[in-house]
């Protein structure tokens, strides 16, 4: 590799990296509290078990190098039961030290690539209204905007984009 940053590799969490996992996770509400729905006070207070059951709820992929946790992010079923070919990204983080490195995308592909997996026609997500770069993100990942949107959970002058992106499956 010609350039001095570490070889990166991509992590599936499992529950005895629970701590790993609430490390980035409470890094990720403190530093970008509009981009996800829960806050760091709803979540600083979860125990190991807490932790251990939110990571065997979900698919959670880390981006790591031997610094440590890059990023994150989470491929979940949609929790609309009409919408069962439906996977939503979630939680997609990636750590200031890190931006500009190809680990948002590295993160991104790989839910793709397990919503595909997972047989899933769809992969959606919401990104808020005051994040171009995470929305330009994804759409270099191949996501468009539905037209959709939804309240912002705590700001009123913000709102949740949906956006998109349809798997060739099989």
């Amino acid at each position: 590799m010609a350039d001095s940053h570490p070889a990166m590799h991509l992590h599936t969490v499992r529950p005895d990296d629970w701590e790993s996992h609430r490390d980035v996770r409470l890094a990720m509400l403190q530093d970008a509290p509009d981009a996800f729905w829960f806050t760091y006070a709803d979540e600083a207070v979860y125990d190991e078990a807490d932790w251990r059951e939110r990571i065997e709820g979900a698919w959670l992929v880390q981006a790591r190098d031997a610094s440590g946790v890059l990023g994150s992010a989470g491929l979940g079923s949609h929790w609309e039961p009409e919408r069962a070919t439906v996977a939503t990204l979630f939680g997609m983080y990636v750590a200031p030290r890190a931006r500009g490195r190809g680990v948002g995308e590295a993160l991104v592909h790989a839910v793709l690539d397990e919503g595909r997996q997972r047989g899933k026609s769809e992969v959606v997500l919401e990104v808020t209204s005051n994040n171009p770069a995470a929305q330009a993100l994804y759409e270099r990942c191949g996501f468009v905007v539905t037209g959709a949107t939804h309240p912002h959970p705590r700001r009123g002058e913000l709102h949740e984009i949906e956006m998109v992106a349809r798997l060739d499956v099989g």
